[in-house]
């Protein structure tokens, strides 16, 4: 009987958790260190959204430069958070 009423708070507390992690990957895709990555990106949706950029412009490249910075800053973070 124990067992079961322990096993129930541990599964109620893992409900009640907040997932940081789109914060924390949101906080590194803005920060210092990811700056160029994000500018880059930018720079290209602003280009293809105005019809200025190269035919056929679509910035998946760009967008996985950001992606890879924001990951690469925020996986320890997030881990580090694990228990």
């Amino acid at each position: 009987m124990l067992m079961r009423g322990k096993m129930k708070e541990e599964k109620k507390k893992e409900k009640e958790r907040k997932n940081e992690m789109p914060a924390i990957y949101e906080e590194c895709e803005n920060s210092k260190g990811c700056a160029p990555a994000k500018h880059h990106f930018m720079e290209c949706q602003e280009r293809v959204e105005s019809g200025n950029g190269f035919k056929d412009e679509n910035c998946v490249e760009e967008f996985f430069h950001l992606a890879h910075c924001a990951s690469e800053c925020s996986a320890p973070r997030v881990f580090s958070k694990l228990q």
